[in-house]
């Protein structure tokens, strides 16, 4: 009986040994496919490289990388993205996207698109662009990029969701980063200076977490409107903003933590408009517990604070009533957070 029950172990064991288990290969299925793309160059002077962005764009394929190259920058183009594709510049400094004409410079409307690399910018008397970079699709990355210049919007997500928006220098128009019925979405260590508002939050965007960002020397550093729901602002440099820190309209189950508001000229702000309300179909039991819908925690305020931090603001009707909230835990110190 012994012998058997060892025999049984031993084919048991050689079994194993042979048949690699379900999730094995599910993962050696997906490194495949992930490794499986092409790479189209260009710029340079390799054989065969392409001389404009979209035509390599066009001729590529989903998981494909489209790699440019800086020593034939600046590429006076207006890029369509509709391919699942990473779309890589050599050094960001350098490989430079000059908008020539369209609205749009980079319009990326495949999802699972990452974009890194490149100065995307709108300098010229040929270019009327509206946006940088423009995104109506989910699940992409934007990383590593200087957007800057002469523009309505350097980077506007439209109606999307579960992108990533993470160490770009973002400067010189008018709206940093605009989240329009965007849900969500991460923007995340980016330094945003030098615009009329650094971070626009509106129509119904949702569940985004705004973290570990620099905006600085905006006029405005956040805003929000138009019923916005539970996005979270974190552990973001929000300092030397021309007007408002961060000016909170309209915005329900709002999450404002450890943040260090320095150096603004009103460091916040926040607002209600029932009427408003009531054009966009809310009900009033939506508004009725609407003055603690911000929850402001642990934020540093210019200086240390002993004692509860209030923050003064409006509710309805008509956002003429006049309301404070508190920070009931103010920092002591500012926050260490890189890029201040």
């Amino acid at each position: 009986m012994k012998k058997k029950i060892i025999g049984i172990f031993i084919c048991m064991l050689l079994i194993a040994t042979v048949l690699p288990v379900s999730g094995n290969v599910g993962v050696e299925s997906n490194s495949m496919l992930l490794s499986s793309g092409n790479t189209l160059y260009v710029g340079g002077n390799g054989t065969g490289n392409y001389t404009r962005i979209q035509d390599a764009i066009d001729d590529a394929s989903d998981g494909d990388t489209v790699f440019v190259y800086d020593d034939s920058s600046p590429y006076y183009e207006n890029v369509v993205v509709d391919k699942s594709i990473t779309l890589k510049g050599e050094n960001k400094e350098t490989t430079v996207i000059n908008g020539s004409g369209g609205e749009i410079v980079v319009n990326i409307s495949s999802d699972n698109v990452i974009l890194s690399g490149f100065t995307v910018q709108n300098y010229g008397n040929d270019s009327n662009a509206t946006s940088l970079i423009f995104i109506q699709s989910d699940y992409n990355v934007i990383s590593g990029n200087i957007i800057t210049g002469n523009t309505w919007c350097g980077i506007d997500i439209f109606h999307s969701g579960y992108n990533t928006i993470s160490g770009n220098t973002i400067s010189s128009v008018l709206e940093g980063i605009v989240l329009s019925r965007g849900k969500n979405n991460n923007i995340s260590g980016n330094i945003i200076k030098d615009c009329m508002t650094g971070i626009d939050l509106v129509w119904y965007s949702n569940n985004n977490s705004i973290f570990g960002n620099t905006i600085t020397n905006n006029m405005w550093g956040i805003t929000t409107g138009h019923f916005c729901i539970n996005d979270v602002i974190s552990l973001n440099n929000i300092s030397y903003n021309k007007m408002y820190g961060i000016i909170a309209m309209n915005c329900f189950n709002y999450k404002i933590t450890k943040n260090n508001f320095i150096g603004n000229l009103i460091n916040a702000r926040f607002g209600y408009l029932l009427i408003g309300a009531f054009a966009f179909g809310f009900e009033y039991k939506a508004l009725r517990d609407i003055r603690s819908t911000i929850k402001w925690d642990g934020n540093y305020w210019n200086k240390p604070r002993s004692f509860p931090k209030p923050i003064f603001g409006r509710l309805p009707p008509s956002g003429y009533i006049p309301w404070v909230q508190f920070d009931w835990r103010p920092a002591l110190k500012p926050y260490d957070i890189p890029g201040m």
